[in-house]
């Protein structure tokens, strides 16, 4: 019996009562530092696009945009984009694409990384000589120059990862809907 009691009072005792003590908690900072995902950016890219038996070419854009981080964690923005994408195959005597597009995307943020999926549209223009460098002033005037253009929709998905709150890496895949088909 005396052993039943001293298992009873050792099973009452306050140390054992709470198996989870209360792990102290940090107060919230009154000034947070602001989110880094907020704000406008500027930024390039590279393309590269190759099939077989065909020398693979190089591409590039220059791209200015606005993204917003909401207290929910949810991001939306919207980025204009110009530059040359090169055609795997050539048209003809084309071989690649002068480009403007307009998107808008909506993403959610995982501290540094931020999945998301983009839609928009915009205008190209075929063109026979490559770009070897992004080049803003030539691939706008290639776009919005004399010729045919022709309306362009986009799709995709990325992910950017911020390496610093000043320098943002990031890779997505995207399916434009152009004169050679549908998406």
């Amino acid at each position: 019996m005396k052993t039943l009691l001293v298992l009873l009072a050792a099973l009452a005792s306050p140390a054992l009562a709470d198996p989870w003590p209360t792990i102290p908690r940090a107060p919230l900072d009154p000034y947070p530092s602001p989110s880094i995902w907020n704000g406008a950016y500027v930024g390039t890219g590279v393309t590269f696009a190759a099939t077989k038996g065909r020398k693979g070419q190089f591409g590039g854009d220059m791209f200015v945009g606005f993204d917003r981080r909401f207290d929910n964690n949810f991001v939306i923005g919207v980025r204009l984009d110009t530059g040359y994408s090169p055609l795997p195959t050539a048209l003809g005597r084309d071989r690649g694409i002068d480009f403007a597009f307009g998107e808008a995307k909506v993403g959610y943020a995982f501290g540094r990384v931020t999945p998301y999926a983009f839609a928009g549209g915009g205008i190209g223009r075929a063109t026979a000589f490559s770009s070897p460098l992004p080049d803003a002033a030539t691939t706008l005037n290639g776009a919005f120059g004399a010729g045919p253009a022709f309306g362009v929709g986009v799709l995709g998905a990325g992910v950017d990862y911020h390496v610093t709150d000043k320098l943002t890496f990031g890779v997505q895949a995207r399916v434009v809907n152009g004169p050679g088909g549908g998406f």
